[in-house]
């Protein structure tokens, strides 16, 4: 059996090496090279023509996602397969508009990896099983509603706008004449029902939908703040 030529693309080297001596444990798989950047990936697979690109959504000189778009079509016979640390609705649906095959996480064992590679080099989609779970609630959702966001009350929307452009909940409460634990009921229906798990996915869902100003760049150092940014929900008393 020809072995499938992978190559790795993540900006850890020491991440890189993990993945390739895990791999090279069996002689399905053949290593035809590693890059760091996404400049350096569409070096690498304008070289070696790879079947499989192992490729990581948070390079930092790229978007992974952009990069997968980019090798999709330039290599269109290559199969991109994201491999994350995050398991984020908007990151599955962007890697899955741009051309990725799959979307594996970094916490699954070698033999889910392994599962993974196998899958999309048949030409099947394979997504990690957390990946699938919540992308079939969000696919539930949809399919009740043509418009997502129809599933939402008419203040949800209100608040779902408002909370996208990282407001407090207290401007938030204050914008719309209602108290901050309300805003809070709202949120908490608002994640349940879209499939969320906190306002920053929401704020992310919100650019991917074209709701807001925010570019892709500005909402992921959004996610990455700390402090009190945008509004939360909090969770409801029993």
């Amino acid at each position: 059996m020809t072995a499938l030529k992978v190559a790795i693309v993540d900006d850890h080297a020491l991440f890189r090496t993990g993945v390739r001596t895990a791999l090279l444990a069996s002689d399905e798989w053949q290593i035809v090279g590693e890059a760091g950047s996404g400049r350096e990936a569409f070096e690498l697979v304008d070289r070696t023509h790879p079947d499989i690109v192992l490729m990581d959504i948070g390079l930092q000189d790229a978007d992974g996602v952009s990069v997968t778009r980019d090798i999709t079509r330039r290599a269109p016979k290559s199969r991109v397969l994201i491999l994350s640390l995050y398991d984020e609705l908007v990151d599955v649906l962007d890697a899955l508009n741009a051309g990725a095959s799959g979307y594996a996480l970094k916490c699954e064992p070698v033999p889910a990896l392994e599962t993974a590679l196998r899958t999309v080099a048949r030409g099947h989609r394979y997504l990690a099983a957390a990946v699938a779970s919540r992308l079939a609630a969000y696919e539930s959702r949809r399919c009740q509603s043509g418009d997502l966001l129809d599933v939402l009350s008419e203040r949800e929307r209100q608040v779902f706008r408002l909370a996208a452009e990282c407001l407090l909940t207290r401007e938030i409460a204050r914008e719309l004449c209602i108290s901050p634990k309300t805003v809070g009921t709202h949120l908490y229906r608002i994640h349940r029902k879209l499939a969320l798990r906190n306002t920053t996915e929401l704020v992310r869902l919100a650019a991917a939908l074209g709701l807001t100003r925010y570019p892709r760049s500005r909402w992921r150092a959004a996610a990455g703040h700390s402090g009190e940014t945008i509004a939360e929900a909090p969770a409801p008393a029993l």
